[in-house]
């Protein structure tokens, strides 16, 4: 990792301590080789497991799920994105969530129920290539968390550099557009990239306040709720089929 990479990682740390502190380490099942929950690069979609999966549907590049799909093989429906993989969208089928849905208990049905990496609620894809290869996963800050989870969706990127090791990243930091602001004295808007003999990696995070966002109204006085951009994307490729 360069030094402006480190310098960013040092800014954040402390605030990402207080949440990721009581998260889970980044799930990975008992004798799991993939990247989480049994999925690893080079399975073919017609023998995929869909245990512990649920929700099977066309994705839109961390947008809402399109096409809905009876489970991996399904891919071939879904249209292929610019470098011809196509995405089929997931989450995480969690029997509580449905117990509580079934019941209409919010005691089963709390925040830790829905997909989660490293305690963040995220957007889950894998990306087969014509022949029904897994190629890819992504994963996608999901928007529809809480306040406090979408302000602290910039600190995913820490769990993903810790989760493959924070040796050899190459990070850029790109300056603010015009109007771009810090958000409590953090500017986060951050690019990188690892390639190994297994993967290449790409994460990407913003945490900042875009032209007309506020952290105090300018009318009323008040401190405002929400008027900022944080987000994380982290995408795992076949080297063979690296992102250009």
């Amino acid at each position: 990792m360069n030094s402006s990479a480190r310098a960013g990682f040092g800014v954040c740390l402390a605030l990402g301590a207080l949440v990721l502190a009581g998260a889970p380490a980044w799930p990975q099942g008992k004798g799991d080789a993939g990247e989480i929950r049994g999925l690893k690069l080079g399975l073919k979609a017609q023998s995929m497991a869909t245990d512990g999966f649920g929700e099977f549907a066309c994705g839109s590049n961390g947008g809402p799920p399109r096409q809905k799909l009876e489970d991996w093989s399904g891919f071939a429906k879904c249209a292929p994105e610019a470098d011809g993989l196509r995405e089929v969208q997931v989450r995480f089928d969690d029997e509580q969530e449905y117990i509580g849905k079934a019941i209409a208990d919010d005691r089963y049905t709390d925040q830790r129920s829905s997909t989660r990496v490293a305690g963040h609620p995220v957007i889950l894809s894998a990306l087969f290539d014509d022949g029904g290869t897994l190629r890819a996963l992504r994963f996608i800050s999901d928007p529809r968390g809480t306040a406090l989870e979408r302000r602290m969706a910039h600190m995913l990127r820490l769990a993903v550099i810790n989760r493959y090791g924070p040796a050899a990243w190459n990070c850029t930091d790109f300056p603010p557009a015009d109007g771009e602001t810090p958000v409590g004295g953090v500017f986060l808007k951050q690019r990188c990239e690892k390639l190994t003999a297994e993967r290449y990696l790409v994460v990407e995070a913003h945490f900042l306040r875009k032209p007309g966002q506020n952290a105090i109204d300018p009318k009323s006085g008040e401190y405002t709720s929400g008027q900022f951009e944080s987000w994380t994307r982290f995408e795992v490729y076949d080297p063979a089929f690296r992102k250009r």
